[in-house]
């Protein structure tokens, strides 16, 4: 047994309160996370990462449903990955845009694009109405190595993704954008950049979130690709463990 599977092996998991799946109709959720007492630490959450959780605030956490196993753990192959023609034409329609590699930290600046986009996309979601407080606590973390991409039209700031910077890759944990028109697909292009940082930075995965083959709102992922989920307690290729034909 590796070092680093016995540092992972022995982190007391709590199950969180039963609520009902964002994700899904009809169907509850419930959350593991990962000791709040434990004093955790970026290469303690990128061994965590490999095992299928993710970061909200300064909480560790991954499904863990009684009746459902649909959330699968995405990363894309960075190395292999090449946009395709409609992701090509997305990065030549925004090419005048410049881009900012940046470490992350709250203002009221970039909050006011925050509750924009949240207002204007999921006002029917469990993140309306938002607030700076929920804001801070959401995406950033006191002891997580993060970094956001800016996108910027001129001087004016139209798109941010919250990054963690893992050992073996980025995990996106947020983005959002201005809903102007004028741009093309700025959720798709900052999924883009995500994966082209990774690659420049030798990172080997971009870590999506999660993958649902059957919710619209998390399916989209299949279009990055070669990917990988986390299937039974090992990473495979998507294609692996869903048919070619069920793949977006």
């Amino acid at each position: 047994m590796s070092n680093k599977e016995k540092s992972t092996q022995h982190i007391k998991l709590y199950a969180g309160p039963e609520h009902a799946c964002g994700y899904i109709d009809n169907q509850t959720a419930v959350s593991l996370f990962a000791d709040p007492s434990l004093p955790m630490n970026n290469t303690l959450y990128s061994e965590l990462s490999r095992l299928g959780f993710r970061r909200s605030g300064n909480h560790v956490y991954r499904p863990k449903c009684p009746h459902c196993s649909a959330c699968q753990p995405f990363r894309v192959l960075t190395e292999q990955f090449k946009p395709s023609r409609s992701q090509k034409r997305i990065l030549k329609a925004n090419k005048n845009l410049s881009i900012h590699f940046e470490p992350a930290k709250p203002s009221h600046e970039d909050y006011e694009l925050y509750e924009l986009y949240i207002t204007e996309r999921h006002r029917d979601g469990d993140m309306y109405p938002p607030s700076y407080e929920q804001y801070a606590d959401f995406l950033f973390s006191d002891w997580c190595k993060s970094a956001q991409i800016r996108v910027k039209d001129g001087e004016q700031t139209i798109a941010i993704m919250c990054l963690d910077l893992l050992d073996d890759g980025l995990s996106a944990v947020y983005s959002f954008f201005t809903p102007d028109e004028r741009y093309k697909s700025l959720g798709v292009f900052l999924i883009l950049k995500t994966i082209a940082l990774a690659r420049k930075l030798n990172l080997p995965y971009a870590y999506l979130g999660y993958y649902i083959q059957n919710c619209h709102k998390m399916s989209y992922k299949s279009a990055y690709r070669p990917a990988e989920v986390l299937h039974n307690n090992r990473w495979k290729l998507l294609s692996e463990t869903i048919p070619s034909s069920d793949i977006s």
